[in-house]
């Protein structure tokens, strides 16, 4: 015999814990898909067994950034933040690999001469690669990396191009 707690509930609408009424699915759940699986699936075996380092997706992003000795800490976490006025862009998309790295060599010695800091260099993903490699982004990371005049360089902010752009700090003119 229900109690006048039990009659208050069940006038409220409130059914008792293991009487829960079971909600059945007109539609059966759809089976969740990755499209994309199959090619994620064959880049990750490509790069596995690749003898060139330099064509695994993940060695690039390794390669995304350099400090080189003398550039502080706090001057580098600015840089990579994107905190760093960048004074001057160059745009090396659409040109040859032998052309952009010409035009780079010749871009960050104009910009120590010039007094600039710090630069933007927009080369692209490589999506448009055969293998989906910028090979221009390659061979500017090697550049910035032996070039005396950069102190280093990382990846750019998304809203500044992301992995298709690189920020680079350069050395203070001398007078």
């Amino acid at each position: 015999m229900p109690n006048q707690f039990e009659k208050a509930m069940e006038h409220l609408g409130v059914t008792p814990i293991g009487e829960t009424p079971k909600v059945t699915l007109d539609k059966p759940k759809p089976k969740p898909s990755n499209r994309n699986a199959t090619k994620a699936d064959q880049q990750v075996l490509t790069e596995s067994i690749s003898e060139n380092p330099l064509s695994s997706m993940h060695a690039v992003e390794s390669e995304e950034e350099l400090q080189k000795p003398g550039l502080q800490n706090r001057d580098f976490t600015r840089l990579k933040q994107g905190k760093i006025h960048r004074e001057a862009e160059l745009f090396l998309r659409g040109y040859t690999v032998e052309k952009a790295i010409n035009l780079l060599k010749q871009f960050v010695q104009q910009s120590v001469m010039n007094g600039h800091r710090c630069i933007k260099i927009v080369h692209g993903k490589g999506m448009n690669s055969p293998d989906g490699i910028s090979r221009i982004k390659l061979e500017c990371h090697k550049l910035l990396t032996l070039n005396k005049l950069v102190l280093g360089y990382t990846r750019a902010q998304p809203n500044d191009g992301g992995s298709g752009a690189t920020y680079a700090l350069l050395k203070k003119r001398r007078n």
